[in-house]
C-alpha cells in the first residue's frame, strides 16, 4: 500500500492531527487559505539534509519510506493547485510535458509523449497544443494540471480548491474530468478545502479540520 502520511504538528496557530491518505482514498482537510499555503510550503520546502526521523510529511511505499524532499516523492505525488497550473510563456504542450522536460527520465518522457494526444483530446485542447498559454482562466489552469497529472500517473494527488472562481458550466465539466481522471489513475487524494461545503461533488472517505484557536478565519 502506498500512503501519504503526516505526524501531529503545529501549523501557524492551529493543530493538525496525525493522519494519512492511501492510494484509492479521498481525504478532505478543511483549513483557511493561509493554512493551506503553509501546509503546501511544508510539503514542498523540506531540505535534502533533513533527517528522515524529523520529517513531518512523508510517503510510504512497500519498498521505501521517503520525505517530501525526495525525488521519489515527486514521482508519486502531484499537485493540482488553484491558479498554479500553467506558465504563461510556454505552449500548452510544453506545460503538459513540463515535469518530463526537466526530469531527466527519457523512458517516462517517451511514454508521456505517446499518451499526450489522447490526453489533449480528452481535455478538448488538442487543436491548441502549440499555442502559447498566456494569461488563462482558473479553468485552463485546472485543465493543464489535470492533464499533467494523468500523464505523470501519480499514486497521490494533492488538490487545492481548483474550482474556485469558475463559471458554472466550467465547474460541471471539471467535475466530470476530475472523476474520470481518478477512475483512470486510482490515485489517492488529499483535498485541501477552505470550506466544509464541497464545490467539486466529491465523495470523501474522511474529512478532517484544524484544531486549536484559528486567527483570521474570515477567508474560510
Amino acid at each position: 500500500m502506498i500512503r501519504l502520511c503526516w505526524k501531529e504538528m503545529r501549523l501557524l496557530d492551529a493543530d493538525v492531527l496525525a493522519g494519512d491518505v492511501a492510494r484509492g482514498e479521498i481525504l478532505r482537510l478543511v483549513m483557511p487559505r493561509r493554512y493551506q499555503l503553509a501546509w503546501l510550503q511544508l510539503m514542498t520546502g523540506a531540505t535534502q539534509d533533513q533527517p528522515q526521523q524529523e520529517a513531518q510529511i512523508w510517503l510510504e511505499t512497500p519498498e521505501i519510506t521517503v520525505d517530501s524532499s525526495s525525488r521519489v516523492f515527486s514521482q508519486h505525488v502531484v499537485y493540482l493547485l488553484h491558479q498554479h497550473g500553467a506558465l504563461a510563456n510556454l505552449s500548452l504542450r510544453e506545460n503538459l510535458m513540463l515535469p518530463f522536460l526537466y526530469g531527466g527520465l527519457s523512458d517516462e518522457m517517451a511514454r508521456a509523449n505517446d499518451l499526450l494526444p489522447e490526453v489533449a483530446e480528452w481535455l478538448d485542447i488538442g487543436d491548441a497544443l502549440d499555442a502559447q498559454v498566456g494569461e488563462r482562466s482558473s479553468y485552463m489552469h485546472a485543465l493543464i494540471s489535470l492533464g499533467r497529472s494523468v500523464l505523470m500517473q501519480p499514486d497521490i494527488m494533492v488538490v487545492q480548491d481548483a474550482h474556485v472562481g469558475m463559471q458554472a458550466h466550467q465547474l460541471q465539466r471539471l467535475r466530470i474530468l476530475f472523476g474520470e481522471a481518478l477512475q483512470r489513475l486510482g490515485a489517492g487524494v488529499l483535498y485541501l478545502s477552505s470550506s466544509a461545503q464541497d464545490g467539486m461533488g466529491i465523495d470523501f472517505c474522511r474529512s478532517l479540520e484544524l484544531a486549536g484557536e484559528l486567527v483570521g478565519t474570515e477567508d474560510m
